[in-house]
Order: C-alpha cells, then sequence, then structure tokens
C-alpha cells in the first residue's frame, strides 16, 4: 500500500492491531491518491531521513575496508587450497601426513567462504540501505521537497564515535540540526 509509506514518515500515524493503521487526525485509515493533504512531517520523518542517510555513508566509508578483506582472505584461501595440493608432491606414505593435507585444502575452501559471506552481508546490507533512502525520497519528491544532507564523523572516543548530522532542505519549512552518538 503506497500510503503506508507516506504515513511511515507522518507524525499523525496511529497504528494499532485492532483498527491497523489510522491518521490521527481524521480517525481513519489513509485514503488518497497521490499525495496527503494533512502530512505532518517533523520528528519521525526526520530521524528516519537522518538514520536511512547515516547508515548508507558508514556503508559507503567502509567499503575499501571490506573489499580489501575480501581479496585478502581470498588469496589466503587460493594459497592454502594450491599448498594443500602441492604438499602431495611429496612422497606421503604415511596416514597423518594425508589428513594435514586433506586439512589445508579444507581451511582452504574455509577462507574461501568467509570471503563471500563477508562479501554479500556487504552487498545485502549496502541494498537494504539504498532501497530505504531511495523509498523515502521518492516520498519526498511526490512532495517537492529536496534535501542536502551533511554528515560530520567526528574522532572517536573510546569506541564511540559522535556524528553531527546536519540536513538542509528545500521547499520544506522546519530545519533542524540533531547530534547523534
Amino acid at each position: 500500500m503506497i500510503q503506508a509509506k507516506h504515513c511511515d514518515l507522518c507524525e499523525n500515524r496511529i497504528a494499532n492491531l485492532e483498527k491497523g493503521l489510522t491518521c490521527k487526525l481524521t480517525n481513519r485509515k489513509p485514503d488518497f491518491n497521490n499525495i496527503c493533504s494533512v502530512i505532518r512531517l517533523d520528528e519521525k520523518f526526520q530521524e528516519k531521513l537522518e538514520i536511512a542517510n547515516l547508515e548508507l555513508e558508514i556503508i559507503h566509508r567502509n567499503k575499501k575496508s571490506t573489499h580489501l578483506t575480501f581479496y585478502t582472505t581470498i588469496i589466503i584461501g587460493f594459497s592454502l587450497i594450491i599448498g594443500g595440493y602441492l604438499f602431495s608432491s611429496w612422497t606421503i606414505h604415511n596416514l597423518y601426513l594425508w589428513e594435514v593435507k586433506i586439512g589445508i585444502i579444507v581451511s582452504g575452501f574455509a577462507f574461501l567462504g568467509a570471503a563471500y559471506s563477508k562479501l554479500n552481508s556487504f552487498r545485502r546490507k549496502d541494498n537494504k540501505a539504498q532501497l530505504d533512502k531511495i523509498k523515502i525520497d521518492e516520498i519526498l519528491k511526490k512532495y517537492g521537497i529536496k534535501y542536502y544532507p551533511n554528515i560530520d564523523f567526528k574522532e572517536k572516543n573510546h569506541g564511540i564515535q559522535e556524528v553531527i548530522i546536519h540536513l538542509e532542505f528545500k521547499n520544506w519549512a522546519k530545519k533542524k540540526h540533531h547530534n547523534i552518538v
């Protein structure tokens, strides 16, 4: 339902198990075609917009390290597989040495699996963050609202990163400055 996307950003949204999604102002279910005439985009909207932009920025900042980890793990995995295979060129008559060889090759495949798992996890997070942002942007486009995010990552202290998010809006009256820790 397209109305639910609008209502997720609205301060007038009421959701309960008995009635479902209703509007606080009209006390009815959302009933509009393209835009809602009584939509109220305030704290809930801005918080979702900030979170969507922040998540996407964090993922993009971690892209290089994720790819570096992926390629390093792939190289280690293939090296173990090749090393385990070449280990058999020795004259092996002992069952224990065969177990070592197989163990080396299996650990190489484990490294390959871990590398692909990490890359797939990164891609899933990236796709989800982009989709969340696109959903919000589509709704804002219908209302003619444009925004320009400015995300400032402060110095990390004791494992805590302070982030200041400033959203500058065009065609929207409310402009706020939030600090997220």
